[in-house]
């Protein structure tokens, strides 16, 4: 019998094992259409917070927002850029990519954003996202008015707060429980189409 490869640092569950668990995978394996994700399945040993975390995700990154989904992966990008999370950089990306179709804008905002030409609007989120990110405590209300001064709305603020907050969490539980990438995981950033 092959061993399989471990996820992360901490034991996974085995999903037959629990009908709660086998459940959440169940429903979001059908709502992507692809086997459930390693920072997802380090969750299997407590399936109350995975299914919290599932229905966050959910809320901030497809729920009714101001933010584009492109926008919203977008800030992801960046903050695990931030946080130097390539697991994040890189689903985030080919999440980017699969709602953009645009590769090479993708690849710069992953190693600069500075460098992808971006709107006045979006450069101003992706600042705001950096900052919160490394600095969070130089934060100040000027950073709030910039974006709102480029006509982004409060709720569209909140949401940008909450899409680089949400990521930030991310990160820590990839970092702190060492979780890998999947086997076999098809990385955009890195594909030069080759």
């Amino acid at each position: 019998m092959m061993k399989q490869k471990r996820i992360a640092w901490i034991k996974e569950i085995d999903p037959s094992t629990s009908k709660e668990l086998r459940g959440i995978y169940e429903r979001e394996e059908k709502r992507t259409k692809s086997p459930i994700a390693n920072v997802l399945r380090v969750h299997s040993i407590k399936p109350k917070t995975l299914d919290a975390h599932m229905q966050l995700y959910n809320t901030i990154m497809f729920g009714e927002s101001k933010l584009s989904r492109a926008q919203r992966e977008m800030i992801g990008i960046v903050v695990s850029e931030a946080n130097a999370c390539p697991y994040c950089v890189s689903h985030h990306g080919n999440a980017y990519y699969f709602v953009t179709h645009e590769k090479e804008k993708m690849k710069k905002i992953a190693k600069d954003f500075r460098t992808a030409e971006l709107d006045d609007i979006d450069c101003a989120i992706c600042e705001y996202a950096e900052k919160l990110t490394k600095n969070s405590y130089k934060m100040t209300e000027d950073d709030i008015k910039k974006m709102r001064s480029l006509g982004l709305s409060d709720a569209a603020i909140f949401d940008v707060n909450q899409v680089c907050a949400y990521f930030n969490y991310v990160n820590r539980i990839v970092h702190g429980l060492g979780v890998g990438f999947e086997t076999g995981i098809k990385t955009v950033a890195d594909d030069d189409g080759q």
